[in-house]
């Protein structure tokens, strides 16, 4: 597929560049309605210093909260009316300029009870959204008397609509009209909100005026812009985000048309310049995908052509010399980044040192000291090391390991998992089980996956709904087979992660427990799936429960044949590499 590589170390860097620019003084809210509301970028953002998040759609927003993010979250569209009761239960403020929204939000807020945060747009030259100055003070006495709401703030936009740049007069008379607020209401404004990366493009001319004290930023923490130019702006890093995808046909062929020409599939009428034979590549991206007109290559001498709805066309005559297969890199602009987060057809990929764990060179295993002198563990032990790991024992995962538990139950998974658990790791979790488990509790919702469930009450199916977790029954896996379905899972916990848990419970498959008519899967469909767990290369801890205090040895020596096939045990050629 083609895919986004995302590298989690610039975001947070470029963040850090933007908060050090800065001086402490105004406040970061990190945009991510660019990525839909992506927790990994939003994370990134947060480490690099913002101050909270600001967002535009309340999907995004949600799939942050599930996600377990609780930083300050800024709805930065102007609320509708419908969405208000939504807005106040997943964001901390909202940006406003409509008395119908505010009385709106002051109903939801007081049926909820709590107080929601408004800051009061103007309009300053963009044409967007926003009051003039002269309803400004009106509106803030509609916010003031709902004892629902809070004035926090007021704020402006730019280039957005219009294309309006921000200048230092706009920025100091927002900066009066905030002052004469504060003297005719006795209030004083948390906020002044005085715009988006624009104005990092402006402090490269002139600063700021003081009044200002929060920017809403994604174009430059995500791609190092310069909304001035369409330039990178000095110091920062525009390889956030990178496109990739495959050639799939290299040819020489004229570079003009041969017939009469109309409008192509999107309704453009195109116009070729005579350059000629040329060599030219098709790579598997379209229109569907991405914008192609917000794409430049990341390689010397490659041209975009043209694009159709699933083909790129691209010169590459005075390239490096390509091959079918080879991929080709490209910058996006924001509105082709946008694009290509949102299509499903688009892979999302990590990238970035903080964030790419190493694959671990040992197991350590931790269980029961009945356990670790069974004859079935001495022979599991002999396996691992057959596979070129080393065998640690009991104690503290670190770095280099991949922790094995053994529990009798399911009480202590996430104790567990907890144990391993790095802040500055993303990771999924493979949930392997007749039952869904505490779903409540699964950290990354969107990077989670319940396999093999043959049973679950509402309330866990209520959750797995809510949550965005992807759930596989027996009947999924019947209908659609073992491997696809095991692929949907693993891609799932593998996607935009630094690995994945795998969480084995011995009622899942034939052979683990004492009655194989409880059994999920077969014994060849759940080594199917440890073999593709193998194949990802991206197993980072096993947690195998249900197994009982004393579990046979026909169990236990199954549970452990399941495991070593999950660390890349193959029958003819040994490990999987």
């Amino acid at each position: 597929m083609p895919s986004v590589v995302i590298d989690l170390d610039i975001i947070a860097e470029n963040t850090r560049r933007v908060v050090d620019s800065l001086g402490g003084q105004v406040g970061v809210f990190g945009v991510t309605k660019a990525v839909c509301g992506s927790p990994l970028v939003a994370r990134a953002m947060l480490r690099g210093g913002a101050a909270g998040l600001a967002d535009s759609r309340l999907d995004n927003v949600q799939r942050l909260r599930n996600s377990g993010i609780a930083a300050p979250v800024m709805m930065l569209r102007i609320p509708s009316v419908s969405e208000a009761p939504d807005v106040v239960r997943l964001c901390d403020m909202s940006l406003n300029s409509e008395a119908a929204v505010l009385d709106a939000l002051a109903r939801a807020a007081e049926e909820q009870g709590v107080v929601h945060d408004v800051i009061l747009m103007l309009e300053m030259g963009d044409r967007r959204e926003g009051v003039p100055p002269e309803d400004l003070f009106p509106l803030a006495a509609t916010a003031m008397r709902e004892p629902s709401l809070r004035l926090a703030g007021i704020g402006a936009n730019f280039m957005c609509a219009s294309g309006v740049m921000p200048t230092r007069a706009k920025l100091d008379n927002l900066c009066n009209l905030a002052d004469q607020l504060e003297q005719r209401f006795g209030t004083k404004l948390d906020y002044i909100s005085g715009g988006n990366s624009a104005n990092l493009a402006l402090m490269q001319t002139e600063p700021l005026p003081k009044g200002v004290n929060m920017l809403r930023v994604g174009a430059t923490i995500l791609r190092g812009e310069n909304s001035f130019t369409g330039g990178t702006l000095p110091g920062y890093d525009d390889g956030g985000f990178t496109l990739e995808a495959e050639l799939v046909e290299i040819k020489m062929k004229h570079s003009l048309p041969d017939g009469e020409t109309g409008p192509d599939a999107f309704g453009n009428r195109l116009v070729f310049e005579d350059r000629g034979a040329r060599l030219r590549g098709i790579v598997n991206l379209g229109r569907v995908d991405m914008r192609p007109e917000g794409l430049k290559p990341r390689h010397r001498n490659v041209e975009i052509v043209t694009a159709s709805s699933d083909h790129l066309i691209v010169d590459i005559t005075e390239a490096k010399k390509f091959a079918v297969g080879d991929p080709i890199r490209f910058e996006m602009d924001y509105g082709a980044l946008v694009q290509a987060m949102l299509s499903p057809y688009i892979d999302k990929q990590l990238a970035g040192r903080e964030n790419i764990a190493p694959r671990p060179t040992a197991v350590r295993l931790i269980a029961a000291p009945d356990i670790h002198d069974r004859t079935e563990t001495r022979a599991f032990v002999a396996g691992v090391i057959e596979l070129g790991l080393e065998i640690k024992r009991d104690g503290v995962p670190d770095a280099a390991d991949l922790p094995v538990w053994i529990i009798p139950d399911r009480d202590r998974i996430f104790e567990m998992l907890d144990t391993a658990d790095d802040a500055a790791v993303e990771s999924g979790l493979l949930w392997m089980d007749s039952e869904p488990g505490d779903v409540r509790r699964m950290a990354n919702p969107e990077a989670a996956a319940v396999f093999a469930i043959r049973t679950a009450t509402k309330e866990q199916a209520r959750t797995i709904d809510e949550r965005k977790i992807l759930a596989l029954t027996m009947e999924d896996i019947d209908l659609v087979g073992i491997r696809e379905s095991a692929r949907k899972a693993i891609q799932r916990v593998t996607q935009t992660t630094d690995g994945f848990a795998l969480v084995l419970h011995a009622s899942v498959a034939r052979g683990m427990g004492d009655d194989p008519r409880e059994a999920g899967l077969s014994y060849r469909e759940c080594s199917t799936v440890m073999e593709r767990i193998a194949a990802s290369r991206e197993l980072r801890a096993i947690v195998l429960s249900g197994i009982g205090e004393s579990p046979t040895p026909p169990a236990l020596d199954a549970a452990f044949g399941y495991l070593l096939s999950a660390l890349g045990k193959r029958i003819l050629s040994g490990r999987t590499e």
